[in-house]
């Protein structure tokens, strides 16, 4: 299909436009309205379900956790002093553990050094007891005892308090929610704020206080992202507006993009709440300041074109028409191929990637709507005026258009010096590709600018800390099955067995693995006239029992902390030192073997916790990335082949734009930056946005060859007709990308780099490769002058 036959079409649009501009502006503004009053329902978070395709099963089997331990949530405070036996800090642990009982809704219980129950033997065989039962103790001497006592507890030693008594934990247990987590962390976490802030707790120089706890972190973790979208979103808007009053140096072209991109921002996400569609808080953010970036970028496009006929003619309606003429196609070709490349999301099998993917594609046809029609129709009020003597020779062209198609010639006669140049890119790159590590991370992530993740990070680094867990689930259909010495001791294996893994956390030589074996032991040693070597589980199950009922009604409250109150089921509690996705999944793969082997007999024995959700999520992104890539690539090779109606072509063309998805891969390899859900969509972001200038420039080479049948000739006058506003689009898209640098997280501080490397090198790509490739192997044809 010729390309003149098109931009025939479109100048019939344009005409037809311009006759009905009212009708048009009507139409848009009734749209505009009905999109903007669908805000309100507008539903945006970023719940854990919405990651998981499974998540039903997930809910099922943590629902079933919880039936039987209760609430999995607590609110935590990490302390660290020169020792945390001071009376000063216990007094503090104390009072803090009293007020966040009192004040925080779902307060269950407390756990900390003033609120233990260990045994202790006695004349008559033992009783339960909680050291600082009647408050810090006045005398030094007795104060001293009770901490020689603690730290004589196996269970208690490098689990709830450092062997050095730096460090210690007060555990805020929480109730069963009667609400969703978010409805929950929103009533748990401000009050639990007040108090960790108070003057009264704050850090000092005698203790320092670091909070935790998912409702906890899971708050700050919201109210983090909140500000991170709003502010950012706000400074593109404000780069927005600097580039158009650079650019386009008219008031008219400034306010007009600026509503074009305002009003398909609205409308879209309007209409998504209509349809009752959920989105992501993170990832609308991508969304915004893409349509922001691509509004500008179109706009630039028409106004360029517009003035470059209304300098040579003078005609202002003429202008209009001739300007959507000879943009009208590129423009909609490239809204199409950004769709495709956004659309390709809907391959990763990853819900939020889906969203962003869809509400992205469905912002960018928006901003392209709105674009072609309020720029001509409210460009085309106005007076005519004289043609610009200055400008009728060089057919519209400026100085700086001239000396663009200067360095066109320039690299022209040097075609195969950039080929091979060009090819020594990609091959230097390769490498780096097969350095790629899947890695979600949480923390590394949103980066330890953010402070909330900073502090959580050092509570990770601490000696007791960790920021991950999981739990083995082990449960019988007998009741009082976890009496059975057995069961026990095999439970201690599969701790011990753990406790050599990899990614389990060791405190000062312990692996952190607990479970109902502790309290057994310690109660056996205790009954043994505290002898270290008793610290073991008896052979006797009729012992065991007894030993269980003695704690029981001694008063001890930790039993059922591990094990349900009819002894059928019990797990092992295990914490992480770090978040290595393809390690875990190794490790976990070893955990299920263990559960079979060592309790053959269970209904159900295996790996519970969202933490395994996450790591599997690596394998099932690798997937997804793939497929998306895959996906937008193929697509878009489809779409340039139909547009051009050559396959020769259309393969020709995609040559620059894979360079810029090798380059982007090679540079995270290189950097070891990880491939996350985040990260993830760069590349087929990049790859639908970079096919942008293919299209225009390949698209005008292509009409000025129908018009001169001579390849040089086509090529320059492209590089001087459109390379000046193929450099003004990259430099906005680079400079709204370029705002993700000013963040706290990190995984928008990649994001920010890399697209700019990424639109960067596909300029240099688009200004190089694509003339030189369509120089050399004349795809449309001979010449014929």
């Amino acid at each position: 299909m010729k390309v003149t036959k098109i931009n025939d079409w479109f100048e019939k649009f344009g005409r037809f436009e311009v006759k009905h501009r009212w009708g048009f502006l009507i139409g848009l503004l009734l749209i505009t309205i009905i999109g903007c009053l669908g805000l309100p329902r507008l539903k945006l978070d970023n719940g854990e379900e919405d990651w998981f395709d499974d998540w039903e099963t997930t809910k099922v089997n943590q629902d079933h956790f919880e039936s039987i331990f209760g609430s999995t949530d607590t609110l935590l405070a990490h302390i660290k002093a020169k020792d945390v036996f001071d009376p000063e800090v216990l007094q503090m642990i104390d009072d803090l553990g009293n007020e966040l009982l009192n004040k925080v809704p779902y307060a269950g219980s407390i756990t900390s050094l003033m609120e233990l129950s260990l045994p202790v033997g006695t004349e008559d065989g033992f009783e339960v007891t909680s050291p600082f039962e009647d408050g810090v103790p006045a005398d030094q001497s007795e104060l001293a005892e009770k901490k020689a006592f603690i730290m004589s507890r196996e269970s208690i030693v490098n689990n709830l308090v450092s062997e050095d008594c730096t460090e210690t934990w007060l555990i805020v247990n929480l109730e069963q929610y009667s609400e969703n987590l978010d409805q929950a962390m929103s009533k748990i976490a401000p009050p639990a704020m007040e108090i960790f802030n108070s003057e009264k707790f704050r850090s000092n120089d005698k203790w320092e206080l670091r909070p935790a706890g998912l409702s906890y972190t899971e708050y700050e973790e919201e109210k983090a992202i909140t500000f991170q979208c709003i502010s950012r979103i706000g400074l593109g808007f404000i780069v927005m507006l600097i580039f158009l009053i650079i650019f386009i140096r008219s008031l008219r072209g400034v306010i007009v993009p600026s509503i074009a991109t305002l009003g398909a921002i609205c409308t879209t996400l309007g209409f998504s709440a209509w349809m009752n569609i959920k989105g992501n808080n993170t990832m609308i953010l991508v969304t915004v300041l893409l349509a922001m970036a691509l509004a500008v970028g179109y706009a630039v496009h028409y106004i360029n074109s517009f003035k470059m006929h209304f300098r040579k003619t003078g005609l202002r309606k003429e202008s209009i028409v001739m300007g959507i003429r000879d943009s009208g196609w590129a423009l909609f070709f490239t809204v199409i191929t950004t769709m495709a490349g956004m659309l390709s999301f809907l391959s990763a099998g990853i819900r939020p990637m889906r969203w962003v993917g869809g509400i992205t594609a469905a912002a960018v046809l928006a901003v392209f709507i709105y674009e072609i029609i309020l720029l001509p129709c409210l460009y085309s009020f106005g007076k005519d005026q004289e043609a610009d003597p200055d400008f009728v020779n060089t057919e519209g062209s400026t100085k700086s258009d001239l000396r663009i198609e200067a360095m066109g010639k320039s690299i022209l006669n040097k075609k195969w010096v950039t080929v091979i140049a060009g090819i020594i890119v990609i091959i230097a790159v390769i490498p780096g590709l097969f350095k790629i590590k899947v890695n979600m991370n949480y923390a590394d992530m949103m980066g330890e600018r953010t402070p909330y993740i900073h502090r959580l990070m050092e509570i990770t680094r601490s000696q007791l800390g960790s920021q991950y867990s999981y739990e083995v689930l082990v449960e019988y259909q007998e009741e009082d099955a976890l009496k059975n010495p057995d069961v026990l001791k095999n439970m201690d294996e599969m701790a011990a067995r753990i406790g050599t893994l990899s990614s389990t956390k060791v405190s000062n030589g312990k692996p952190r693995v607990s479970s109902v074996t502790k309290v057994v032991k310690e109660m056996n040693r205790t009954l043994n006239g505290d002898d270290p070597e008793a610290y073991i589980i008896p052979d006797d199950q009729d012992l065991v029992s007894q030993e269980m009922f003695l704690y029981e009604i001694s008063g001890g409250s930790d039993l059922y902390d591990y094990v349900s109150e009819d002894f059928r089921a019990g797990y092992l509690h295990i914490e992480l030192s770090g978040y290595d996705g393809e390690e875990i999944v190794r490790n976990l793969e070893e955990v299920k073997k263990w559960c079979k082997e060592l309790f053959p007999d269970a209904s159900n024995a295996g790996v519970v916790g969202e933490v395994v959700q996450y790591a599997q999520m690596n394998g099932k992104l690798v997937r997804g990335s793939i497929k998306s890539i895959g996906t937008s690539l193929l697509v878009i090779l489809i779409l340039l082949i139909l547009a051009f109606t050559s396959f020769r072509t259309g393969f020709i063309a995609m040559i620059p734009n894979v360079a810029p998805i090798a380059i982007i891969g090679g540079i995270m390899g290189y950097a070891g930056v990880n491939l996350d859900m985040i990260t993830a969509m760069i590349m087929p972001m990049i790859l639908g946005i970079a096919v942008d200038d293919t299209i225009h420039f390949t698209n005008h080479i292509k009409y000025h060859f129908e018009l001169t049948g001579n390849y040089r000739s086509a090529v320059l006058n492209s590089y001087r007709e459109i390379g000046k506003t193929m450099i003004m689009t990259t430099v906005i898209l680079c400079a709204m990308f370029g705002i993700f640098l000013t963040s706290t997280m990190t995984v928008l501080v990649n994001i920010g780099w890399l697209s700019i490397v990424g639109l960067g090198s596909a300029l240099i790509a688009d200004y190089t490769l694509t003339p030189v490739l369509l120089y050399i192997t004349k795809p449309f044809g001979k010449e014929t002058k």
